[in-house]
């Protein structure tokens, strides 16, 4: 069977809750130092706070410390987070080439259930392609809800399309759009597109679309309509359709500006969106 064109159905976590939660954060780090990650900040991060539970996921080349900034800002409200590393990230581009989809979803298995043995609620939160690991977890195994942060309903980029063909012949491209790889970006993203990675990420997509029934929790979402990796408006008709009574989607005001990275402080509406993340959980406790 080709890993790189097989379609894979996603099924609730193989129950991990009578394991200790020491032994499961171990596992990760494992899983982790397999791979050869580099920084010990890119292993998953466990910190506990409260009774409530935030699983934070970051996005498609990132690594846990994209998410840093919204992570510390939950522990300082009172929660208790755990910061995923999805399979083949903060290692080498070359690892992202050797995952599915699937693999992704179930590097979200440790850190969730680490979660609900100590914690009396788990909602997951998720960047980019984080936020389709987001939904699956939530909506596969009963979270109590989801924050998306500019999620990847649909990629604006040609190159994600042409990946079926493309990733046949190429394993990896330049991330064109970044002039100056500074060695603080490289501790947190690749600087090159892994191809059959792309292809993964675009079949997670079709799968998140065919399973829009799945997705019946609190969820909202932030996003900027002009967004340069994703579809704005894939995300604003996404939350639109999704059958859950409670639901919000948040669209930044300034139609120029085109940030991504919402967690990132190039997003000058950052502070704003912790707030509404913070009263959002609030108002769910």
């Amino acid at each position: 069977m080709n890993s790189r064109t097989t379609k894979y159905d996603l099924n609730p976590f193989k129950d991990l809750s009578e394991v200790d939660s020491k032994e499961l954060l171990d596992l990760d780090w494992k899983k982790a130092a397999t791979e050869e990650v580099k920084l010990d900040d890119n292993y998953p991060q466990y910190v506990v706070k409260g009774d409530v539970g935030i699983l934070i996921i970051h996005g498609f080349t990132g690594s846990p410390l994209e998410m840093q900034p919204v992570a510390e800002f939950l522990q300082e409200q009172g929660y208790t987070t755990y910061q995923v590393r999805l399979a083949g990230h903060g290692s080498k581009p070359e690892n992202l080439n050797l995952t599915t989809y699937k693999d992704w979803y179930e590097s979200a298995r440790y850190g969730y259930f680490v979660l609900k043995r100590t914690c009396r609620k788990v909602f997951v939160m998720g960047e980019s392609m984080g936020g389709l690991v987001a939904l699956s977890v939530a909506g596969l195994n009963f979270a109590d809800g989801a924050i998306l942060l500019a999620p990847c309903i649909k990629m604006r980029s040609r190159i994600t399309n042409l990946s079926p063909f493309l990733s046949r012949f190429i394993k990896m491209l330049p991330k064109f759009e970044v002039a100056d790889w500074s060695n603080d970006l490289s501790d947190i993203y690749y600087d090159k597109w892994p191809v059959v990675g792309i292809y993964q990420l675009l079949m997670y997509t079709r799968y998140i679309e065919a399973n829009m029934d799945k997705f019946d929790f609190p969820v909202i979402a932030f996003q900027f309509i002009n967004d340069a990796v994703v579809s704005g408006k894939a995300t604003r008709d996404f939350i639109a359709k999704a059958p859950s009574a409670d639901k919000e989607y948040f669209e930044f005001p300034d139609k120029k500006m085109h940030n991504h990275i919402l967690a990132s402080e190039k997003n000058v509406y950052r502070s704003e969106m912790f707030t509404r993340i913070g009263d959002w959980l609030k108002e769910r406790n």
